[in-house]
C-alpha cells in the first residue's frame, strides 16, 4: 500500500489496518472476509453476505466500513 495515503481518505484508515495485519490474519483466516470500521475489527466471516450483515449491525448505515477478503495474492481484474 502507498505509505503516503492520508488516513482521512475514504477507507484509508481501514485499509492501513488491513495491510498492517494481513500477514498475521492470513495464517488463521485465509479466504475469509474481515469487517473493519475505523480502527475496530468487527470480525471474520466465511462469505461476503454475512460480513455485510455484520458490518451493518456493528456500524450502521451512517459509518463507513470495509469488507475485504483475506488473500495471499490480491486478485487482478481486467476490464476490456
Amino acid at each position: 500500500m502507498n505509505d503516503t495515503m492520508p488516513t482521512d481518505d475514504p477507507l484509508g484508515r481501514e485499509l492501513s489496518l488491513y495491510d498492517a495485519r494481513k500477514q498475521e490474519w492470513s495464517r488463521y483466516y485465509l479466504n475469509q472476509f474481515v469487517v473493519i470500521g475505523g480502527n475496530q475489527v468487527e470480525g471474520f466471516h466465511p462469505d461476503y453476505e454475512s460480513a455485510f450483515k455484520a458490518g451493518i449491525q456493528a456500524f450502521g448505515l451512517k459509518q463507513q466500513f470495509l469488507i475485504k477478503q483475506i488473500c495471499v495474492t490480491e486478485p487482478v481484474y481486467v476490464v476490456y
